[in-house]
């Protein structure tokens, strides 16, 4: 994933949804289109927006694990202190989503950032919850990536191949448009684009017609030397995994918090105190010193991988379905591994969860995020949770003010959790459901216990959960090389992801009853 956002590129004003008017009219349409200078933000210089609030947007940007220039877009859109933290959370899930693209040259920087002010926009009519300022974001953001990218969209070629030596930058190269012909196979529904002219082609003389111009020396997730057929069929089953992979994605991963390894060494994360209280300073008296608490804790990202083929006999009958049926099942399993990582970690020591660096356990009675007695899942015991997480302290005992966002709960408690967030009629005030669609429903299959349930915030507000991928390339990769010792063009699936709980106030536990 790039680290940067090209913001130079206006978004046409007649691209703009129709629901600009609704959070803030022509003045927010301005800034939109990259105008700043429209609405000026108080104190701050005529298109600028002020230092104290672009200083607040890339805090928050910091936090979610994304790149200043969509911290400075933030900004640019009016995005509130308030509402930053839920905004940047937003478009790290953009991030996420942009990044196969961005690595395939399909998105660029510009459009990204079209992407991201349109998903502003989106977030800005949210109101003011964080989980719908999430999910607004983040539908939007989905619907503009495709309408931009079918807007980019070579047309079909009617004439004869493109070599990959001759493909430029205008259009995509001959592995593309085979790749594009393959996923006519693949994926139901898919329509061949730019790949027609290969769609009604057999697999042996796709491979035959690579072989004729020599084996290009193109790169496709690190693999080099292999030939146009074999980075198509790279490149296609890449996105079969991938729709496999986010379609099984843990739930649990959707309270975690993403952020970037550079290596394989632990990831040491520093908390600091939220602030200290001031003192009152008399006439002519000192101030005094306060000092930040900090503390931290770690976890490192782990290899995990597999390798299947397409063998020579299959492709010379021309049958794909078990290399399609493999592209989908190491997706779904790429998946499964995460879940079961989070379950694991979340479920360790007998449901006490991971030792953290002070000696105890995550949920521990000295941490207050765990139910005294275990209790089965009913408005009273929501009501304990919620009290004890918006009653922790910081590292220097200060209020932090910790919002419930989401319910985690095996399948045995789905139905129970779903009636407890239910909107419902009330026929008397004390029928009134105080929990009625402030918490979102998580169910994950990983977790063992059919009784314990968790309240949880959403991911950095503050931080508890997170996972990291290798240098950001989030979900699995695929690298691929012809076969010597077997007949056939092997592929290697490669998830290199860890995770890890770096803090207790995120989390309340009750083992249930």
């Amino acid at each position: 994933m790039r680290d940067t956002i090209n913001t130079g590129a206006a978004a046409p004003a007649r691209n703009l949804p129709p629901f600009a008017a609704l959070i803030g009219g022509a003045a927010f349409m301005a800034r939109a289109e990259g105008n700043p200078a429209a609405v000026p933000s108080p104190g701050a210089a005529p298109g600028q927006s002020s230092a104290r609030h672009l200083a607040q947007m890339r805090l928050a940007a910091s936090r979610a694990g994304i790149p200043d220039t969509m911290a400075d877009l933030m900004a640019e859109c009016g995005v509130t202190a308030a509402r930053a933290e839920a905004t940047a959370q937003g478009l790290a899930e953009v991030n996420r989503m942009a990044a196969p693209f961005m690595q395939s040259g399909r998105l660029d920087g510009a459009r990204l950032a079209d992407i991201t002010r349109r998903a502003l926009m989106a977030g800005a009519s949210a109101g003011d919850d964080a989980a719908a300022i999430l999910e607004a974001i983040s539908r939007a953001a989905g619907a503009e990536a495709v309408e931009l990218m079918a807007r980019a969209e070579a047309p079909g070629r009617t004439a004869a191949p493109v070599h990959a030596s001759a493909a430029t930058g205008a259009g995509p190269s001959r592995a593309e448009a085979m790749a594009d012909a393959l996923l006519a196979r693949m994926q139901a529904g898919h329509v061949p684009t730019h790949g027609r002219e290969f769609a009604s082609m057999r697999l042996d003389d796709m491979a035959n017609l690579s072989s004729l111009s020599g084996r290009a020396s193109m790169r496709f997730g690190g693999s080099q030397g292999v030939d146009d057929f074999n980075a198509a069929l790279a490149i296609a089953s890449n996105k079969v995994l991938l729709g496999a992979y986010q379609a099984a994605e843990s739930q649990i991963k959707r309270v975690s918090r993403q952020i970037s390894a550079a290596d394989f060494r632990p990831i040491n994360t520093v908390r600091i105190s939220g602030g200290v209280e001031l003192g009152k300073v008399l006439e002519n008296g000192e101030f005094t010193t306060g000092t930040i608490q900090d503390a931290g804790e770690a976890f490192a990202v782990e290899t995990y991988g597999k390798i299947f083929a397409l063998t020579r006999q299959a492709r010379v009958n021309d049958d794909l379905g078990a290399f399609e049926q493999s592209s989908r099942m190491f997706g779904q399993g790429a998946a499964m591994t995460e879940a079961r990582l989070f379950a694991r970690l979340l479920e360790a020591n007998n449901g006490a969860g991971p030792v953290l660096r002070d000696g105890k356990t995550l949920f521990h009675a000295d941490h207050g995020n765990v139910a005294a007695t275990g209790t089965a899942l009913s408005v009273a015991s929501l009501t304990v949770a919620r009290t004890a997480m918006r009653r922790q302290k910081g590292l220097s005992g200060e209020v932090i003010a910790v919002q419930p966002m989401f319910l985690v709960v095996p399948p045995e408690l789905e139905t129970v959790a779903q009636t407890l967030v239910a909107q419902i009629t009330p026929n008397s005030p004390g029928d009134v459901n105080p929990f009625a669609d402030r918490l979102t429903v998580l169910v994950d299959a990983h977790l063992s216990s059919t009784t314990r349930w968790y309240v949880t915030a959403a991911p950095g507000m503050p931080d508890g959960l997170q996972h990291a991928y290798l240098d950001g390339a989030s979900g699995p990769q695929v690298f691929t090389r012809e076969g010597f010792e077997v007949d056939a063009s092997e592929f290697k699936v490669r998830l290199d992801f860890g995770c890890g709980f770096v803090d207790h106030r995120a989390w309340f536990m009750n083992p249930g009853a």
